[in-house]
């Protein structure tokens, strides 16, 4: 700069080899040059902005010089030259200096300004807000030149409207105005930025733009400053519109920019409830326009996806959705290659540096909205297994790439020493060429499954070998596992609602879902789950209690559980009536049988008397129900309260058990039936003595059984239970063995439900005997045929 200066200093002020626009646009393009690219090296943020200054202040010495020649008509003002130090002044450490581009742009091209000067008191009166400008340091911040004692023009002056010099303004204005472009466009729409004058850039985009007047088309780096004034005020929706429209429908090519700068404005509107939607149109947008996803916008758009405050299921599933295709190009360029730069050359590029590292980002964020969506519960569980098979292969890719770039690194590491060791000419191992191999394959890699994984070695089993739990970390998993058995349903994983139902064990579901268990069909699937889970405690209505929680109905009791529990959690806080104190984890509560009530255990254990503190109803001891109980003591209690009602033929709710009358009379029958067949056995056994006839002698035993006992008394017609005092052996003998084939053709009836066991039988041995019909007491048994 200082030859440059030095050389600028012998141009002559007038005459043919006077300074003229090129010489001006040549020296303020190298002055902006040397304040953006020179910086010298350990240069603090006060010194760099002391150095922008000093060249800002050149800049407007040279500007009053051009002013001078163009008001006496010795060189024309074109945009170029004003374009060139307008573009200085944005480079300037001074709000003032981002200001005076809108001032030199009135002041050149006769467009006035859309927006009062900084400083003004007409700004404070037109309800703009004060400038912060946060990256500025404190001494530019603030412009005190009209508090020095001299009486020179103020900073900025250089750059007023020009005023005609006549008698009354009667001459016409000679000057000749410079006609604005997109060059002129993007510059004010960048000041209008640094100024945060959102309605300025608005005003001047419709003025420059309107065919009515300029009539500018704006390219694409204008539309992109656009897009970084819509970023500024967090308007998304905005900078849809202007893709849809500025681009799509005018034909002009976006580039991976533009996207970047689109999706980085749904980013910052992240509060508005439609950003997600301008985004997912902005990466549909996206995939139809250019041939390769932009891993930038793509990772905005994931990270926007894992921290939107009100994303629901369906949200996340249809993000997921849109961003498969755009995964597995993503994995194409990562494997095969991308797109060329430029359009130069044929065939694909591969990625390496930091595209490398953007795209595995990127495919790192999609990980993370798959992870979003099961973490939340956001979806079903029948709906999980798609989403569940597209991470793992997602995370298998991940793995594999990150295990071939460490192979490749190291590859050049160990070349690099050899090299280093070496310093001969001897040719040097190179590494292979084929990118999907990067080191010899050992037995250890052709007994792979190609499926992304990887074999172990032992130190690495040893090393991440499991480990007992901490009392701290059992505490945590005892503590989740109780909250999410309060929150949610076991049988169907829904949230708890009223009318809410619990079994022996002090286990809480939904009433609709035992209905739903003790509904379904013996071959259902579902059901065979809901078995694994209630374990054979439930076998109708009659197995559970109903439990009824008292409701807090006060405001924000809700949306405080709402937060607690997470999204899927129960929509109501449930309260003891009597201590006003939440049933929940944490805390131990109770219900008492058969009512349902529900206390706080300190409550009922507190009353003396075992009446319902609701209803009055009595209860026992034993009948105070823990609601998931944790204590071992409690769950050993419940147990044994369960088979001592069992044994007793009642169920959990103290009624009694479906089928407990019938197994009690079939009981009855089958010791009334042993009895008399001992008998009988007994009575056969017997032989007459001493001559006497069998008549005789069971005469005998009659009156002497009637001496001693009373007389029985008749049974009514029915039972099932046989006298004990039968007069004929024959007939004992028959009836034994009637009873003993009926026993064994009940125990082959039983086995005939069995397939496998029923083919072992013939059909014939089941069908009773027709010839053996000689007697009534034998008919259709094998035994008393006549022979």
């Amino acid at each position: 700069m200082d030859a440059l200066w030095g050389f600028a200093a012998k141009i002559p002020a007038t005459g043919p080899s006077a300074a003229n626009a090129i010489t001006y646009i040549t020296i303020l393009n190298a002055t902006r040059q040397n304040l953006l690219v020179n910086v010298p090296k350990g240069e603090t943020e006060e010194e760099g902005a002391t150095r922008r200054e000093q060249g800002i202040v050149e800049g407007r010495r040279l500007w009053e010089e051009v002013i001078g020649k163009w008001r006496n008509a010795d060189i024309i003002i074109e945009e170029e030259l004003v374009c060139a130090m307008g573009r200085l002044l944005l480079v300037g450490s001074r709000p003032r200096d981002w200001d005076d581009v809108l001032s030199l742009v009135e002041q050149t091209m006769d467009i006035p300004r859309l927006v009062p000067r900084l400083g003004t008191p007409a700004r404070h009166e037109a309800g703009y807000p004060h400038l912060r400008a946060p990256n500025v340091l404190e001494q530019y911040r603030y412009d005190d030149d009209h508090l020095t004692p001299s009486e020179g023009p103020a900073r900025g002056d250089e750059f007023l409207a020009l005023t005609t010099k006549g008698m009354g303004g009667a001459l016409s204005n000679h000057l000749t105005y410079a006609r604005p472009s997109n060059n002129t466009l993007s510059m004010v729409q960048e000041a209008c930025q640094k100024v945060v004058a959102l309605k300025a850039a608005d005003e001047y985009w419709e003025v420059l733009t309107d065919p009515t007047t300029y009539g500018v088309i704006p390219d694409v780096n204008s539309m992109h400053m656009r897009l970084r004034i819509f970023r500024q005020n967090r308007a998304s929706a905005s900078a849809l519109k202007l893709l849809e429209e500025g681009f799509i429908a005018n034909g002009m090519q976006a580039r991976a920019g533009t996207f970047r700068i689109a999706m980085s404005t749904c980013v910052r509107d992240k509060n508005n409830h439609n950003s997600l939607k301008h985004a997912s149109q902005i990466l549909n947008i996206m995939t139809t326009t250019l041939e390769d996803a932009n891993p930038k916008a793509v990772t905005m758009y994931a990270d926007l996806v894992t921290s939107f405050p009100i994303a629901k299921g369906a949200d996340i599933i249809d993000a997921l959705t849109l961003l498969r295709p755009i995964s597995n190009n993503i994995r194409l360029q990562l494997g095969v290659g991308g797109q060329r730069k430029y359009g130069n050359g044929v065939g694909a590029t591969y990625l390496t540096g930091a595209d490398r590292a953007d795209a595995m980002m990127a495919l790192r964020k999609i990980y993370g909205v798959y992870d979003r969506l099961f973490r939340f519960d956001a979806v079903a569980e029948e709906q999980k297994g798609p989403f569940l098979a597209e991470r793992a292969k997602l995370g298998s890719f991940i793995q594999r790439i990150v295990y071939k770039d460490t192979n490749k690194i190291q590859w050049s590491v160990r070349c690099l020493s050899v090299n280093s060791k070496s310093q001969s000419t001897s040719p040097q191992p190179t590494p292979p060429q084929h990118h999907t191999l990067t080191r010899p394959l050992t037995p250890s890699h052709t007994t792979m499954g190609n499926d992304g994984g990887s074999i172990p070695t032992r130190r690495e089993l040893v090393k991440e070998a499991a480990k007992a739990l901490t009392t701290t970390q059992l505490k945590e998993v005892q503590n989740e596992q109780q909250e999410h058995a309060w929150s949610n349903d076991p049988l169907t994983r829904k949230p708890l609602a009223r009318p809410v139902v619990s079994d022996a064990a002090g286990i809480l579901y939904n009433k609709d879902s035992i209905i739903e268990y003790l509904l379904a069909d013996e071959s259902d699937a579902k059901k065979t789950e809901a078995e694994k889970v209630l374990e054979g405690r439930v076998r109708s209505l009659k197995d559970v209690v109903e439990v009824k929680f008292d409701v807090d109905a006060s405001e924000g009791a809700a949306s405080s559980l709402q937060v607690s529990n997470g999204s899927t959690g129960r929509a109501e806080k449930w309260v003891c009536p009597i201590a006003n104190c939440e049933l929940g984890p944490g805390a131990k509560a109770v219900y008492l049988v058969p009512c349902g009530h529900a206390f706080a255990g300190n409550v009922v254990k507190e009353v003396s008397d075992k009446t319902c503190l609701q209803c009055n109803e009595p209860y026992a001891e034993n009948d105070i129900i823990p609601i998931l109980p944790t204590v071992t003591t409690d769950v050993a209690r419940l147990s044994l309260r369960a088979k001592t009602l069992r044994e007793k033929g009642l169920t959990h709710a103290l009624k009694k058990a479906p089928g407990s009358k019938k197994r009690k009379k079939t009981a009855a029958a089958a010791i009334d039936i042993a009895a008399a067949s001992t008998e009988a056995v007994t009575i056969t056994a017997r032989k007459p003595q001493n001559g006497t006839s069998s008549s005789e002698e069971a005469a005998k035993q009659k009156e002497h059984q009637s001496k001693d006992q009373p007389k029985e008394k008749l049974k009514p017609l029915g039972t099932t239970t046989i006298s004990t005092s039968l007069q004929n052996a024959s007939t004992a003998y028959l009836t034994k063995k009637v009873l003993e084939e009926q026993d064994a053709r009940n125990k082959r009836r039983k086995l005939a439900q069995n397939d496998n066991v029923n083919s072992l039988f013939s059909q014939r041995d089941a069908r009773p005997s027709a010839g053996n019909s000689a007697d009534y007491m034998t008919r259709g048994f094998s035994i008393g045929g006549k022979k």
